[in-house]
């Protein structure tokens, strides 16, 4: 305020004016343009709420992860991951001047856990927005909390179709970075009848929200195809898949789409071969990390999975300047793979919208800001993210990766 008293002060001086305001106050102004520009000084400067979680230095943002749950691994992965990124740019001067700071709760993969530390980030903690909540169940029972907030949700970890759905509470305010998972089912089955035409196909799913985005796509293809898909359901968390295997054999399925994270498609797997039983195996894309090669040995010898984005082992840009910055943490190389790089790609999602928000940081400007990255490729390792005022998707692209001696290859271009 001080520059603009200065130029009042520098204002020819005239008789006053008192105007009388609400309450008693009494305003006077020597002249009629110097009244004005006083009269929209006070009214803006009264009317300006400050945006929560941002100072002149800082951007708080809020993450919810299963900390100490049945993804825990999952959940100190991701955001380490994202905080490689958010140093670097933090390092290089921040957001226009301001540094991010990430501040996160513990779900134990639980919704009702997620509602009450979302609640907390957003009222006590006062964050800017959310970023990278993991599970499709954690995700969906916060949506009416962002709706009642106007509080932005970018990149929800989470590759359910769900997130992007224009019918559901608080659509407006989730930007999703993944292919659905309702979209990958629909290619997988594609690549089993491109393989075989006389194939056989299943479903191994968690019977969660997750399952049920997998379950769309299945419909989508046993549509299309005019065939049956064998379906089996697992509960999250479940260590023990005989049952399934067995049913999955005595159907006579020759390729087993399997709706897991890490743990299950290693012990299905191997539950498979101990029978030996030998379909081929594919994966929706939370399958698709390295300790799942690794973890199921021979079993997993030839298991498919699709991806949304390009491995962090590859050779774009964006993955070298994860191994780079990864090896000057310092951290336990164990920590290096698919989970810790999709944490540190989606923050660029996210810088990327806050560059593009700019100096006057708000949620509706963020919000506005997201909406009009067109084809962010992130130095390489997307397929193209883009968005709209109508569209939260992303990319509905993704590629396939197989296991082969215990490492992984991308077998085929972007597929749609």
């Amino acid at each position: 305020m001080a520059e603009d008293e200065n130029l009042l002060e520098a204002l020819p001086v005239q008789p006053q004016e008192t105007i009388h305001l609400r309450g008693g106050l009494v305003m006077k102004f020597r002249t009629p343009v110097s009244s004005i520009l006083l009269m929209a000084l006070f009214i803006g400067c009264a009317g300006r709420e400050p945006t929560p979680g941002v100072t002149d230095t800082e951007i708080l943002i809020g993450n919810i992860q299963d900390l100490s749950g049945p993804m825990k691994e999952l959940g100190m992965a991701l955001p380490h991951g994202a905080n490689l990124y958010f140093n670097y740019i933090n390092d290089k001067g921040g957001i226009h001047g301001r540094q991010i700071r990430m501040t996160m709760e513990d779900h134990q993969y639980n919704p009702q856990k997620a509602v009450a530390a979302a609640k907390k980030l957003i009222e006590q903690d006062q964050v800017f927005c959310l970023y990278q909540v993991i599970g499709t169940s954690p995700c969906e029972a916060i949506r009416s909390l962002l709706e009642e907030n106007e509080i932005p949700l970018i990149a929800p970890a989470t590759q359910s179709g769900t997130m992007s759905d224009r019918s559901r509470t608080g659509w407006k305010y989730i930007f999703h970075t993944d292919t659905g998972y309702d979209k990958q089912a629909n290619i997988l089955v594609d690549y089993a009848y491109e393989q075989n035409a006389e194939a056989k196909v299943a479903v191994l799913y968690q019977d969660d929200d997750y399952g049920a985005n997998v379950l769309k796509g299945i419909a989508e293809a046993e549509a299309r195809h005019g065939v049956t898909v064998q379906k089996e359901a697992f509960q999250r968390g479940a260590t023990d898949f005989a049952g399934q295997v067995m049913n999955l054999n005595k159907g006579g399925a020759t390729h087993v789409i399997i709706g897991g994270v890490v743990r299950e498609p290693i012990i299905a797997m191997k539950t498979a071969a101990a029978m030996g039983y030998a379909p081929q195996f594919l994966g929706i894309s939370p399958t698709m990390d390295h300790r799942v090669a690794l973890g199921s040995g021979e079993a997993g010898e030839g298991f498919i999975a699709a991806n949304f984005a390009q491995l962090y082992n590859s050779d774009v840009e964006g993955a070298k300047l994860y191994r780079k910055l990864f090896a000057a943490s310092g951290t336990d190389p164990k920590v290096m793979g698919m989970y810790n790089f999709y944490g540190f790609m989606t923050a660029m999602v996210l810088v990327e919208g806050l560059e593009r928000a700019g100096k006057r940081l708000t949620r509706d400007g963020l919000i506005k800001a997201m909406e009009g990255i067109k084809d962010f490729d992130g130095k390489g390792v997307f397929p193209g993210i883009s968005y709209g005022p109508n569209d939260r998707a992303g990319t509905d692209a993704v590629v396939l990766v197989i296991n082969e001696g215990g490492k992984q290859r991308i077998i085929s271009d972007w597929i749609e």
